[in-house]
Formats: structure tokens, C-alpha cells, sequence
């Protein structure tokens, strides 16, 4: 392959990766903080596999913003092209740690990077647009790019590998009633992954509809129509509708990164044909050099094997390596599901709250919801859970004490960023997002809990999931609990 497409994908991951580690960093207060929204400990306890991590209990929240300081610092030497694989391999182990840290709370945007990460540690990058490039005679430097080229195994794998999250996205998404009813896309716009879930109404309906088949047909067809022969009229439909398909998802969707980086596949689609375009004043030749598989190649080639295995699950005969590929997998640190938005038949719930502070006089004032129950995407997955609305399988005997420290968090969250005084009270309503609720009048208001703080430690009052009866909560102060 010709090594310039290569390495203008590495530049567009590492600024990927530099974003993405700055999101983290940003976020490690609510999520990696020890005393942050999640219970890692208790994670641990119920995930033991995710023990196999840089990250244990006892580390501090200052740990965690140098540790995605260095990573992002990391990300700007493969921007750079200095040391390219050694830094993809420290950026991996860090965000391979980051993701069983924060287990129950990742998402596809997780998934792609760590995955793009693994990637750039086999692909040739790193022999076109570095440091050494820049310092060398500009028309030397054009002449060498035009006519570099490297092995293209790896490349291919990897290209493969996107191919199948196209195609095994798209074909999944068959086995949905909603997603064949032409109700799906309305209901995953209703969802907390969605940037206006208040902005959709049924007059949008039929147009989603339309929406809807669209995104079946068009999503398993992008990687057949991104294999076609160079410069054929389908391979730039298939670019076209790649990239239509991916904007369209960015501007309706809060998961920028795997969107972005799946774009930026195209460079790698469409290599010869930059090439030829780019160079042209140099007369960059055919590639004609003997195939030739590098070491790099090989472990690619079985990478993708052992990857293909774990996506066979429910497949006759090829079914039964579904759970030893992806426990391999799992133990080099890779952790891919192609199930992306198949699952909203079960978890399409749509979750409003309403929280009120009563002062010691009685007076009552609403607050935003957000105080106590962040709006982000990693919150709102954790906050389902409190609703046994799962994205990881837990355990019977732990869901109780994973559903409390939720609660216990949220409340001790409140109390350290505010200083109103009085008791707080916080209820839900949580209702189905289906074809015969689409105005979603149906939920009904149920209380949460009741808490108060004191010297920013908050105090629990009463939860849904038990009565406390701490005598440091005046009965007297408390709200009427509606809706029980």
C-alpha cells in the first residue's frame, strides 16, 4: 500500500485520541474518582475480570488526571509521528485499564478506541509526514511520499475488521421488530445518547420511518460498495454514503469519536486514489513490488480470526468458539460487541426527574434535575440501572448493593458541589418508548429518595429500595412523597 493515505489516518487518530483522553480527563471526577459516582470497589467485586488492569482501589483522583494528562501528551507523538507504536501501545493500556475501571458505564466510543489503539500498534505508520519529513527539503520530501510504500497486510486486516462492524451492525439490527416496524430510530432519538431527545415528536414520525429503512439497507451495504475497484463509480457511492451515514449520526448522536474515526477510514479505502490525486505532479508509479507477508501481517491475519470467532455467537457449528475467542480476546485487552442499537427493544425506557429542596421553614424550591443526576451519556447509563435497565449482566445477589451505591453516590455528589440546607427529594418517571406511547404520556412518578448534607456529607434519609429511619431526619421537614 502506499504509506502517505497511512499516515494521514495516524494523524486523524492521534487527534482522535487526544480529544477522547481530554473527555476522560474531564470526566474523571463523576467516573474514575474513587469517591466519584461509581463504587469501584464493588465493581470489582462483581466483575473479577476486570481486575486485570494499571488501576485498583486506593488510587487517588490525582492519579487519574496525570495519568490522562500523560495519554494525551502520549497522543501527540503519534500526531507527530515520534515513537508511533510505543506510544499506541502505553495509550492502549491506559485505555484499556480506563474501560474495566469503569466497566458498567462504557459505550461504543470506548470500544472504537481502544480498538483503533490495538491497530495502530501493527499498521506501517510513521514512515511519511514526522518530525524528520518536516526538517528535510520540501521538494525532496513530496517526491519521497509520492512513491513510498509499505506493507499493506496489516491494513487490509484492519479494514476487514471495520467492514465488520458495518456488516454485523446492519445485520444484527434485522432481528429488531422495532428497527423492522420503522420505529426504532424514533425511539433511540428519545434516549440519553441523543443530543435533543425533548425535540422529537410524533410529526416526526413518518419521516423517521423513512429514515429508519434507510439506515438498514445502506449500513451492511458501505463495506461491500468500499472494497470496489479503484475509481469505480459504486466505491464513491459507497464513500458517499459513508459519510452521509456517519454525519448524519454526529449530528443526532453524542457518540462523536467512533463516528470520526470510522470517516477517517476512507483514507485507507480510498489510498490508491489519493495518491494518484495528491501526487500528481510527482508521477507516483503503480505499486509492483513482490506481496509479502510481514510479522506484523501475520499476527493482524490471526488477530482477525480470533475476532471473527467472538462475532459468531448464535451461529451453527462456528457458534461454539463464540466464548474462547472472546475470552482471548478479553485477556490482550480487546473488548468488541457488534450488537449497536439492535438492543433497543429492551432498554428503550425514557427517565425524567423531578428533585425539590424543603428548608427547615418548610418553604420548597424546585432544583435542576442535573444537580443531582448528571445529564451525560456515562450517567445516564448508570442511572438505568437503578430501574434494572442492565447493559452488563449483574448477578442477583449484587444488584441490590449496586443499585444503593447509586443512590448513596448521587446524593454525596450533590452535597460536595452545593450548600443549600435542607432535605432533598428527588422521584422518576419512567416509562416504555413504543409504537402505541410515542407522545409518551404513560409513566407515573415514583419516589427515589429523600437525603440531607451536612458538612458536604450527605445523609440518607429514605430510598425507594428501603426505609431508613435515621432519627437525624426530622419527619417533620420532609416533603409529601407524591406518587408512591
Amino acid at each position: 500500500m502506499y504509506a502517505l493515505p497511512l499516515d494521514i489516518f495516524r494523524i486523524m487518530a492521534g487527534l482522535l485520541c487526544a480529544a477522547y483522553f481530554a473527555t476522560l480527563a474531564l470526566q474523571a471526577q463523576d467516573f474514575s474518582n474513587p469517591d466519584g459516582l461509581l463504587d469501584h470497589a464493588l465493581l470489582h467485586r462483581i466483575f473479577w475480570f476486570t481486575r486485570l488492569s494499571l488501576f485498583h482501589p486506593g488510587l487517588s483522583l490525582a492519579f487519574f488526571y496525570g495519568i490522562f494528562g500523560l495519554a494525551f501528551v502520549g497522543a501527540w507523538g503519534i500526531v507527530l509521528g515520534y515513537r508511533v507504536k510505543l506510544c499506541a501501545a502505553a495509550l492502549f493500556l491506559i485505555a484499556v485499564s480506563t474501560y474495566r475501571w469503569n466497566f458498567i458505564v462504557i459505550y461504543v466510543d470506548d470500544g472504537f478506541m481502544h480498538l483503533l489503539l490495538f491497530w495502530l500498534m501493527f499498521l506501517p505508520v510513521g514512515h511519511t509526514l514526522c518530525l524528520p519529513d518536516f526538517l528535510a527539503s520540501p521538494l525532496a520530501r513530496r517526491w519521497r511520499w509520492a512513491h513510498l510504500t509499505v506493507p499493506g497486510t496489516a491494513a487490509r486486516c484492519f479494514l476487514c475488521n471495520v467492514s465488520l462492524v458495518y456488516l454485523l451492525a446492519g445485520l444484527w439490527k434485522l432481528e429488531s421488530p422495532l428497527w423492522r416496524q420503522g420505529f426504532a430510530l424514533y425511539a433511540a432519538l428519545h434516549l440519553p445518547v441523543a443530543y435533543t431527545p425533548e425535540f422529537w415528536g410524533p410529526q416526526h414520525l413518518p419521516w423517521l420511518q423513512v429514515a429508519n429503512h434507510f439506515a438498514l439497507i445502506i449500513e451492511p451495504l458501505i463495506p461491500l460498495l468500499l472494497w470496489w475497484r479503484r475509481d469505480h463509480p459504486l466505491k464513491w457511492c459507497g464513500l458517499f454514503c459513508q459519510i452521509g451515514f456517519h454525519v448524519a449520526i454526529l449530528s443526532t448522536f453524542k457518540i462523536p469519536f467512533v463516528n470520526l474515526g470510522l470517516m477517517a477510514t476512507a483514507l485507507l479505502f480510498f489510498q490508491a486514489e489519493i495518491v494518484q490525486r495528491l501526487c500528481r505532479p510527482w508521477r507516483p508509479s503503480p505499486i509492483q513490488q513482490r506481496p509479502r507477508l510481514d510479522p506484523a501481517g501475520r499476527y493482524a491475519l490471526v488477530f482477525l480470526l480470533v475476532l471473527s470467532l467472538a462475532v459468531m455467537r448464535r451461529i451453527p457449528l462456528l457458534g461454539v468458539f463464540h466464548k474462547p475467542a472472546y475470552a482471548l480476546l478479553w485477556t490482550v485487552g480487546i473488548a468488541q460487541d457488534y450488537h449497536l442499537f439492535n438492543w433497543i427493544d429492551k432498554v428503550n425506557y425514557h427517565v425524567t426527574y423531578r428533585v425539590i429542596i424543603q428548608s427547615h421553614t418548610g418553604a420548597q424550591q424546585s432544583l435542576a434535575p442535573s444537580t443531582l443526576f448528571p445529564s451525560s451519556l456515562r450517567a445516564s447509563l448508570l442511572q438505568a440501572y437503578l430501574y434494572n435497565v442492565r447493559w452488563m449482566f449483574i448477578p442477583r445477589q449484587h444488584r441490590l448493593a449496586l443499585r444503593q451505591s447509586i443512590l448513596a453516590r448521587s446524593a454525596q455528589r450533590f452535597c460536595r458541589k452545593h450548600t443549600q440546607d435542607g432535605i432533598v427529594t428527588a422521584w422518576s418517571r419512567v416509562q416504555r418508548i413504543l409504537p402505541d406511547n410515542p407522545h409518551l404520556s404513560r409513566g407515573e412518578e415514583r419516589f427515589l429518595l429523600t437525603f440531607r448534607c451536612e458538612e458536604k456529607r450527605a445523609v440518607l434519609c429514605s430510598t425507594f429500595l428501603e426505609q431508613l429511619h435515621r432519627t437525624d431526619c426530622e419527619p417533620s421537614a420532609r416533603p409529601t412523597l407524591s406518587g408512591t
